[in-house]
């Protein structure tokens, strides 16, 4: 009696294990084609070809909409393609599905606060208002050495990838064809004219690297002597000199430059005599100390408004007495353009990022 359903409970489990021996094949390809994806895509971003990996990832993504890992790489293609908003969304998603190892969620997760903390600075640096200086992006989370650019170090499934972030300027330049460089407010000091040294620094700074044309305009036109907030609300002065010399935007604003002695005793290395050995030692070193603070204005020719205002400083200090101001002058300027230039010019900004591969 109990003959045939034994016989029946054998052929089923033979007929189970026919049919994962038939599926395991399909399964372990599908697998293989998937990694197989990442590792290309992977070494495509690596290349800085960000459109082709993006193709890859989505076909990927396509077959398997609930993979967290594809995900998270679609989010980094985004970034570097220019498109935080798409970017935050696919984190998002990615954070919210299951993922193949606890770790493979810690490194989502790491990237999308990186994302967000460097996209939030981005933001903050946009035009503010007349009484207030841009604010500097927060720091970024702690991240590992980074990278020369298009390469990458990994290890087992994963790689982190230094990744060039194109940023758009800060100001929205569709409707400005030209760019006038007005005087500066600058105290009166025996170093250098440091106001019309400014403006020609600028000058040359905007024709070389800014999308706009800048109108050669020399001497600068001169600003009136007004507090630097007076100057940044005088809507008709900007007004007039926009008109009168055809200034779509116009820049101009306060620069401090100054020098002091900051000499003092030091520990420095030094040979002995007598063995011949390095050795630290205390002694007086003479040595001058440069302050550079720029309050810069961009503002609206045609309606005399302001439309940013940015504040910058740097300092440097050199051994010895007398050193060239004008050298010091330009070393400065030249730690500051890249700001100033990010108000008219998109620029890129590397960042670390994790893709995975397998």
């Amino acid at each position: 009696m109990h003959g045939p359903p034994r016989l029946h409970s054998r052929t089923g489990r033979g007929l189970l294990a026919a049919i994962v021996l038939l599926i395991s094949p399909v399964l372990s390809g599908a697998d293989s084609d998937r990694r197989e994806t990442l590792r290309f895509a992977a070494e495509m971003a690596a290349k800085g070809n960000w459109r082709e990996a993006r193709f890859r990832w989505e076909r990927a993504s396509a077959a398997d909409p609930g993979d967290a890992q594809l995900l998270n790489n679609l989010a980094v293609a985004a970034e570097a393609l220019g498109e935080p908003d798409h970017a935050r969304e696919l984190y998002s998603r990615a954070m919210s599905l299951p993922t193949r190892r606890d770790s493979d969620a810690e490194k989502i997760s790491e990237n999308a606060t990186r994302s967000a903390r460097f996209w939030k600075g981005v933001v903050s640096t946009e035009a503010v208002p007349a009484d207030h200086g841009a604010a500097a992006p927060p720091p970024a989370p702690p991240a590992a050495p980074p990278a020369p650019e298009g390469k990458s170090r990994g290890g087992g499934d994963t790689v982190r990838l230094s990744v060039m972030l194109p940023l758009p300027a800060r100001l929205d330049l569709s409707n400005d064809k030209t760019l006038l460089v007005a005087s500066f407010l600058a105290r009166q000091t025996d170093l250098m004219d440091v106001g019309s040294e400014l403006a020609r620094f600028l000058r040359i700074e905007f024709r070389k690297k800014g999308p706009l044309q800048v109108l050669e305009v020399t001497p600068p036109p001169a600003i009136p002597e007004q507090t630097l907030d007076d100057l940044a609300a005088n809507r008709d002065f900007w007004q007039m000199l926009g008109r009168e010399h055809g200034a779509d935007l116009i820049v101009s604003g306060q620069i401090r430059f100054d020098r002091r002695d900051a000499s003092g005793f030091q520990e420095v290395e030094d040979i002995s005599p007598i063995t011949g050995q390095k050795i630290r030692t205390t002694r007086f070193v003479e040595q001058e100390q440069f302050t550079y603070e720029l309050d810069i204005l961009f503002l609206d020719g045609h309606t005399g408004a302001l439309r940013l205002r940015d504040r910058l400083s740097r300092g440097a200090v050199f051994r010895g007495q007398a050193n060239d101001p004008i050298t010091a002058f330009y070393q400065l300027s030249e730690a500051v353009a890249g700001d100033v230039l990010a108000v008219v010019a998109p620029r890129t900004r590397e960042e670390m990022r994790i893709l995975f591969r397998g």
